[in-house]
């Protein structure tokens, strides 16, 4: 991220030189979501090729270091900066790779297994190397209904992050207040896949939250 923020002016000068074709790519990775996509499109035919790499790189730095350091990644890949040659130029001499002196595997040696998890459950985790760990994202949910409905405030944002139907989109975000909003996302969580996103966002926007209903 910080590679990023400190090259900004000059990654929005190489970006914007084809920044649809970064975007294809950003979207293949899993970067993005559908949702981000279409709105940096939308920011391309309404605004300017330098919006759309700024609010790329905004995007990206929102998402933390390990994307960020894969998106700087991907930057080398002769495919993805073929049409602009500076920026082949520039990424060369910039090092991508996070030096690890701790050895492989920091967040492990802090996880704790909590009763009734065992070591091989918290391979499961739902909430992506989190400091917490949930095996069963739907029973979870289930389980801190009355509390999530009361609690979670960030919606809007957490829906951006789960890419749901645009209709179940637009069903929760119709409803008038945040636990009117929660319950009715909580109406969708009916598979696995959507489960764990949910978590996964909850871990990311309401953090404080999911600490105090996991310790």
């Amino acid at each position: 991220m910080d590679i990023i923020v400190k090259n900004k002016p000059k990654l929005v000068q190489l970006l914007k030189v084809d920044p649809i074709r970064i975007l294809q790519y950003v979207q293949s990775h899993a970067f993005i979501t559908n949702t981000e996509y279409g709105n940096l499109k939308s920011i391309y035919r309404n605004s300017s090729e330098e919006n759309v790499a700024i609010e790329l790189l905004d995007i990206l730095c929102g998402k933390g270091e390990n994307v960020c350091q894969s998106f700087l990644k991907m930057l080398e890949d002769d495919d993805v900066n073929e049409n602009c040659p500076e920026l082949r130029a520039w990424i060369k001499t910039v090092e991508t790779k996070e030096t690890e002196k701790a050895g492989p595997s920091n967040h492990q040696q802090n996880l704790r297994p909590t009763s009734g998890v065992s070591a091989t459950d918290q391979t499961k985790d739902c909430g992506r190397g989190k400091s917490k760990v949930v095996t069963d994202c739907k029973e979870f949910l289930k389980k801190n209904h009355s509390c999530l409905v009361q609690n979670v405030k960030h919606i809007d944002v957490i829906l951006d992050d789960l890419d749901l139907h645009p209709e179940a989109a637009a069903n929760v975000r119709s409803k008038g207040t945040n636990p009117a909003k929660m319950r009715k996302l909580l109406d969708y969580m009916n598979s696995k896949a959507i489960a764990e996103r949910l978590v996964d966002a909850l871990f990311k926007h309401e953090r404080d939250l999911m600490d105090d209903l996991l310790s």
